[in-house]
């Protein structure tokens, strides 16, 4: 089985950021799953018109549309997996500990104030897709990418009521995998209200003593 590491949280509490640096130090494949279906939506194929509507609703795809794109994303020689946004319901969960060595579920915790907060001030790079936040990560210039100078924009589902569905869906169904994965002795929980180098120090120390 190939080795996994998963960040949960409510949308906004860093979860993306900090599997990217953990992705880059460690050299596991980073998936966050969130990007993969934008990736497909983007492209125009099948899978990502049938869930252009559902991710702009703020609705969680079906588990089954969820299995098909991990499975044809994976990185066949890589030392290990980093999931990001997923899994985020208890069939998922089960289909994760079933497929791989699960190390380490790391529970990023946020407030929902908090949380609707640095989702309404985040920004995205319509060119290379870096993720800026006006709250944590300001950009250098307003409203241009530090990286390629390119436009930086608002996510469709990270406004009004799409913000509203997706934290409603977190709670009714992701927050519940808390439980599951602290029975299954994987889950460590850290504050999201820490700096982005603090959580990280905590992410590797816990990892060296695993």
């Amino acid at each position: 089985m190939t080795d996994a590491i998963v960040f949960l949280g409510i949308q906004g509490s860093g979860k993306g950021t900090q599997a990217k640096i953990l992705a880059e130090k460690s050299g596991y494949q980073h998936v966050n799953i969130g990007d993969l279906f934008r990736e497909q939506i983007a492209g125009g194929s099948k899978l990502g018109l049938e869930v252009k509507s559902i991710i702009a609703r703020g609705d969680l795809v079906s588990d089954e549309l969820v299995f098909d794109l991990v499975n044809s994303s994976l990185c066949a020689d890589c030392p290990g997996i980093i999931f990001d946004g997923f899994p985020r319901t208890p069939a998922q969960a089960e289909f994760l500990m079933a497929n791989y060595r699960v190390k380490r579920v790391y529970y990023l915790s946020l407030s929902e104030e908090d949380a609707i907060s640095r989702i309404e001030a985040r920004r995205v790079c319509g060119d290379c897709g870096e993720n800026f936040n006006l709250i944590s990560r300001i950009p250098k210039q307003e409203g241009v990418c530090d990286v390629c100078g390119g436009q930086l924009k608002q996510r469709a589902d990270d406004t009004g009521d799409a913000i509203k569905q997706r934290v409603k869906e977190f709670y009714a169904q992701t927050y519940a995998l808390k439980e599951f994965f602290a029975k299954k002795g994987v889950l460590h929980t850290i504050s999201a209200d820490n700096g982005i180098q603090d959580i990280g120090r905590e992410i590797m120390q816990d990892l060296q003593n695993l």
